[in-house]
């Protein structure tokens, strides 16, 4: 199923059309908004006038992993306080002392809904699905989720944090589709088994996994056993402040559409930091973010492009997550 065909069936020719316009776009506002880019694209002497093809990108300066740590979260934002809509503060995956800050306009939140409608239709969700997400508003990655969801038609119920009680709002409404990290995907399962039961015996239909850093092999193993509803892996990083980029695209592994018209990906040899025509690390380019763009961001995911058409029928580049 798709959510928009137009684009995620999008032409190669067409598509490079737009990335160009938007990166040229998304470059010179970052220059010119973006305190931390403006001085590093000085340093490096690029400018966004110069781009007039998409490799042209590989000429400005990578912002590390870590380039957002330790800094002051304002370098990377354009725009004054009063013209967000959303400040949010999530934690790293592995880290919880480590707290990244993400600001989002109105432009913004629509952009992520709009991809994350395409993502969570693509896992099969519908207008008559009933939706439990693991968590409340406080984040921004599930709040993107819900907002997608009630676009779809689908009932939503946000089940919060506190474990203690999921299991008698379970009893009242019995979502269909569950939404969660690894972890609170785990809890539930042992507070189910505590009472006799377990997610495999809840009528799911589909479980969507949101991992905020890289998994290993046995957690995803873990994860695909927890019911026996297809389970579709999803990424969330903390650093871009929502999982809409990643479209997962096979039930049980981890295999991803990039949305492309939103995000520009390259990979590198984490070493050289050269480009890879096979595996490496993936870096991002953010292409119509307005409060907080990100140019050429290394993730610390290692993948390899998945080679071939995608028997789904989407058109966007599809990679895979290649974990310990």
């Amino acid at each position: 199923m798709f959510a928009n065909p137009s684009v995620e069936q999008i032409s190669a020719e067409a598509l490079r059309e737009l990335q160009l316009t938007r990166l040229q776009k998304q470059l010179r506002w970052a220059g010119e908004k973006c305190s931390h880019y403006r001085e590093s694209f000085a340093e490096a002497g690029v400018s966004a006038k110069e781009v007039q093809e998409l490799d042209a990108l590989q000429n400005f300066p990578l912002l590390p992993r870590g380039g957002l740590q330790g800094k002051n979260a304002f370098d990377f934002l354009t725009m004054p306080l009063s013209s967000l809509l959303r400040i949010s503060y999530m934690h790293s995956g592995q880290d919880e002392d480590n707290v990244f800050v993400h600001f989002a306009t109105n432009g913004d939140i629509a952009h992520h809904v709009e991809q994350m409608t395409r993502s969570l239709v693509a896992c099969g969700l519908h207008n008559a699905a009933l939706v439990g997400i693991l968590g409340d508003g406080a984040d921004s990655r599930l709040m993107d989720i819900h907002y997608a969801s009630e676009f779809i038609g689908a009932a939503v119920t946000m089940l919060g944090q506190d474990k203690k009680k999921w299991p008698q709002m379970l009893d009242f409404v019995t979502p269909e589709t569950l939404i969660g990290t690894p972890k609170r995907l785990a809890e539930l399962d042992d507070i189910l088994q505590q009472k006799g039961s377990g997610l495999s015996e809840l009528p799911l239909a589909r479980i969507i996994c949101l991992h905020a850093s890289v998994p290993s092999s046995s957690l995803v193993t873990s994860v695909n056993d927890l019911a026996p509803a297809k389970v579709y892996h999803m990424l969330a990083l903390p650093l871009l402040g929502t999982a809409a980029p990643f479209l997962p695209c096979e039930p049980s592994k981890l295999v991803f559409h990039l949305q492309e018209d939103y995000t520009m990906a390259e990979i590198i040899d984490p070493a050289t930091k050269k480009p890879s025509a096979g595996s490496g690390e993936l870096v991002l380019t953010s292409l119509a973010a307005e409060a907080m763009p990100v140019i050429r961001l290394c993730t610390g995911l290692m993948v390899e492009p998945a080679a071939g058409p995608c028997s789904c029928g989407r058109t966007h580049r599809r990679f895979r997550l290649l974990v310990g």
